[in-house]
């Protein structure tokens, strides 16, 4: 794993006795700014929000940051393995244990104030430029509808939107205006219909037996019940 970035959170994913911890547990996750984040002033929500469901479930996980198409792979091969967050498609059903929903993004189309934006599939296919997030399932819908489009990562997508490399993006909205917000642009977004919702899940290897999908649902029952859910909420994605 040449390019992998092997990174212990150590501030962030609480350690916890030994006794008590799954410490065989690992995440693969993509080093992105909105929801897993490397920057411990900065991790992003889900990493947020699943340090607090780890403490709850005395986790203490060792934490991979890999490019996500391979971070996908690793998951599969782990049977210790957990990814996040992951939509939920029919494609990708079968090949992942499910354990917990985390929450439902709108997706749309997405410019620079100014833009014309397409409310719809049809509206988007002469289009070009069209930006999206590698090995999702927002890229692969593009694909299914035949919709050119340039692939990037989390990380280069609101810069390539910024600098005009690409005209626009198809994301999630709550995604986009915290990825906006990071580059500090004094341009609004604009945002079209929302097209898709994608539920984004924390996920396992289907080997995966260390705990059960009820018990992560009770973590995060309480810890919205905590009101700290919706507080990470707002930080993140009402700016």
């Amino acid at each position: 794993m040449g390019l992998k970035r092997f990174i212990v959170l150590c501030c962030l994913y609480i350690a916890v006795p030994s006794a008590l911890a799954h410490e065989k547990i690992a995440f693969y996750l993509e080093d992105e700014p909105i929801y897993t984040s490397s920057n411990q002033q900065a991790p992003g929500f889900l990493n947020e929000v699943v340090a607090a469901l780890s403490n709850d479930l005395r986790l203490n996980p060792v934490v991979h940051y890999l490019p996500w198409i391979r971070a996908q792979y690793m998951v599969q091969k782990d049977p210790r393995g957990i990814i996040f967050p992951l939509g939920r498609t029919p494609s990708r059903e079968d090949k992942y244990q499910w354990l917990c929903k985390v929450l439902d993004v709108p997706i749309m189309f997405i410019g620079v104030q100014g833009e014309v934006i397409p409310d719809s599939f049809e509206a988007a296919r002469d289009i070009r430029g069209i930006g999206v997030i590698q090995g999702t399932p927002q890229e692969e819908k593009l694909n299914a509808m035949n919709i050119p489009y340039i692939s990037l990562t989390g990380e280069e997508l609101y810069k390539a939107l910024e600098r005009g490399d690409v005209s626009l993006i198809f994301t999630a909205q709550p995604e986009a205006v915290y990825g906006w917000s990071q580059i500090k642009n004094d341009s609004k977004l604009q945002f079209g219909e929302v097209l898709m919702t994608l539920p984004l899940w924390i996920a396992a290897s289907r080997q995966f037996e260390m705990l059960t999908p009820e018990q992560w649902a009770d973590a995060l029952n309480n810890f919205k019940a905590s009101g700290r859910y919706d507080q990470l909420y707002r930080q993140y994605f009402n700016p």
